[in-house]
């Protein structure tokens, strides 16, 4: 049977996340938020743009992005603030590293959050990816644990499932979570690639149980530019750590939504910038964020 791959210019659908790091990025429910959805990767020798297939091209094994963020807050909440420098780089075909480090200000605290994940090619169809942070603030985790197993479907393989489990404790000493995140994507051969998936967490304590649901679509061509879309819904367990809340209710198993958007441009062959914008928003706060950052692949 012939396999047809796709090219290296379609985009991560996930690619919003830092290269494969939701395993460092923290939503505002941090304790005991529901899990991000884990990267997906694409298909063997397709190269996305933030977080790569365990493939590279000869010649290019990675890339760095360096940035900032601001972001206002409703409800009496103070802004936050981060710097960022994160990235990926190919160790082997088959076997790609992704970092990433965050200072970040958040509810008026500052701490540094610190993730690795590893993605590794175990056959044609089959792929995985394991990852752990951990940050020092106590709206971060404590520590965090990602596994997450991927197959590849169809002749083309231009759709790709997951299964990925989370576990993580924050910093506070109190709060824990457990999640589960089942995905499906879809890599077109006209350069866009479409995502969606649902998330189940258990928060403790109280054992809190929600469901979240997220789509993405990225659209673009590698060395040209990428445009991606991603927005999520569903319930959280509990509030962060230092959050102010205004409003009714008891501040645990509440709605949120969150959209983001980015845009990342080369400006040469191996350089450019890319700027994003956020929206969150729950019963008890809204946030509106924006980000920069320049990019170098090498």
């Amino acid at each position: 049977m012939n396999i047809r791959t796709l090219p290296p210019t379609l985009a991560l659908s996930a690619a919003l996340l830092a290269p494969a790091l939701a395993v460092a990025q923290t939503a505002d429910a941090t304790p005991a938020a529901a899990m991000p959805s884990t990267p997906v990767a694409p298909p063997a020798d397709a190269l996305p743009a933030d977080a790569p297939a365990a493939d590279f091209e000869p010649g290019r094994r990675g890339r760095v992005d360096a940035g900032m963020g601001f972001s206002s807050l409703t409800g009496g909440n103070s802004n936050w603030n981060e710097q960022f420098v994160r990235g990926y780089v190919g160790l082997r075909p088959g076997t790609t590293l992704n970092w990433d480090l965050s200072s970040q200000r958040h509810f008026d605290q500052r701490g540094t959050v610190g993730a690795l994940s590893l993605t590794h090619t175990l056959t044609p169809w089959w792929y995985v990816s394991v990852g752990a942070s951990s940050g020092s603030a106590d709206f971060q985790n404590k520590y965090r644990g990602d596994i997450a197993i991927y197959r590849k479907w169809t002749e083309s393989q231009q759709w790709v499932t997951g299964l990925a489990l989370m576990k993580s404790a924050s910093r506070d000493g109190i709060h824990r979570d457990t999640g589960i995140t089942a995905s499906v994507a879809y890599y077109s051969a006209q350069d866009w690639v479409g995502e969606g998936g649902v998330v189940y967490n258990k928060s403790n304590p109280g054992s809190v149980e929600g469901f979240r649901g997220f789509a993405a679509l990225t659209m673009g061509r590698e060395k040209q530019h990428y445009f991606t879309a991603r927005i999520d819904h569903g319930k959280e367990g509990y509030l962060p750590t230092g959050a102010i809340a205004n409003g009714a209710g008891n501040q645990v198993g509440f709605q949120s939504t969150e959209l983001s958007l980015q845009w990342r441009q080369w400006l040469g062959r191996d350089w450019g910038y890319l700027v994003g914008g956020q929206f969150y928003r729950n019963p008890y706060y809204n946030r509106k964020g924006i980000s920069a950052a320049v990019f170098f692949d090498f």
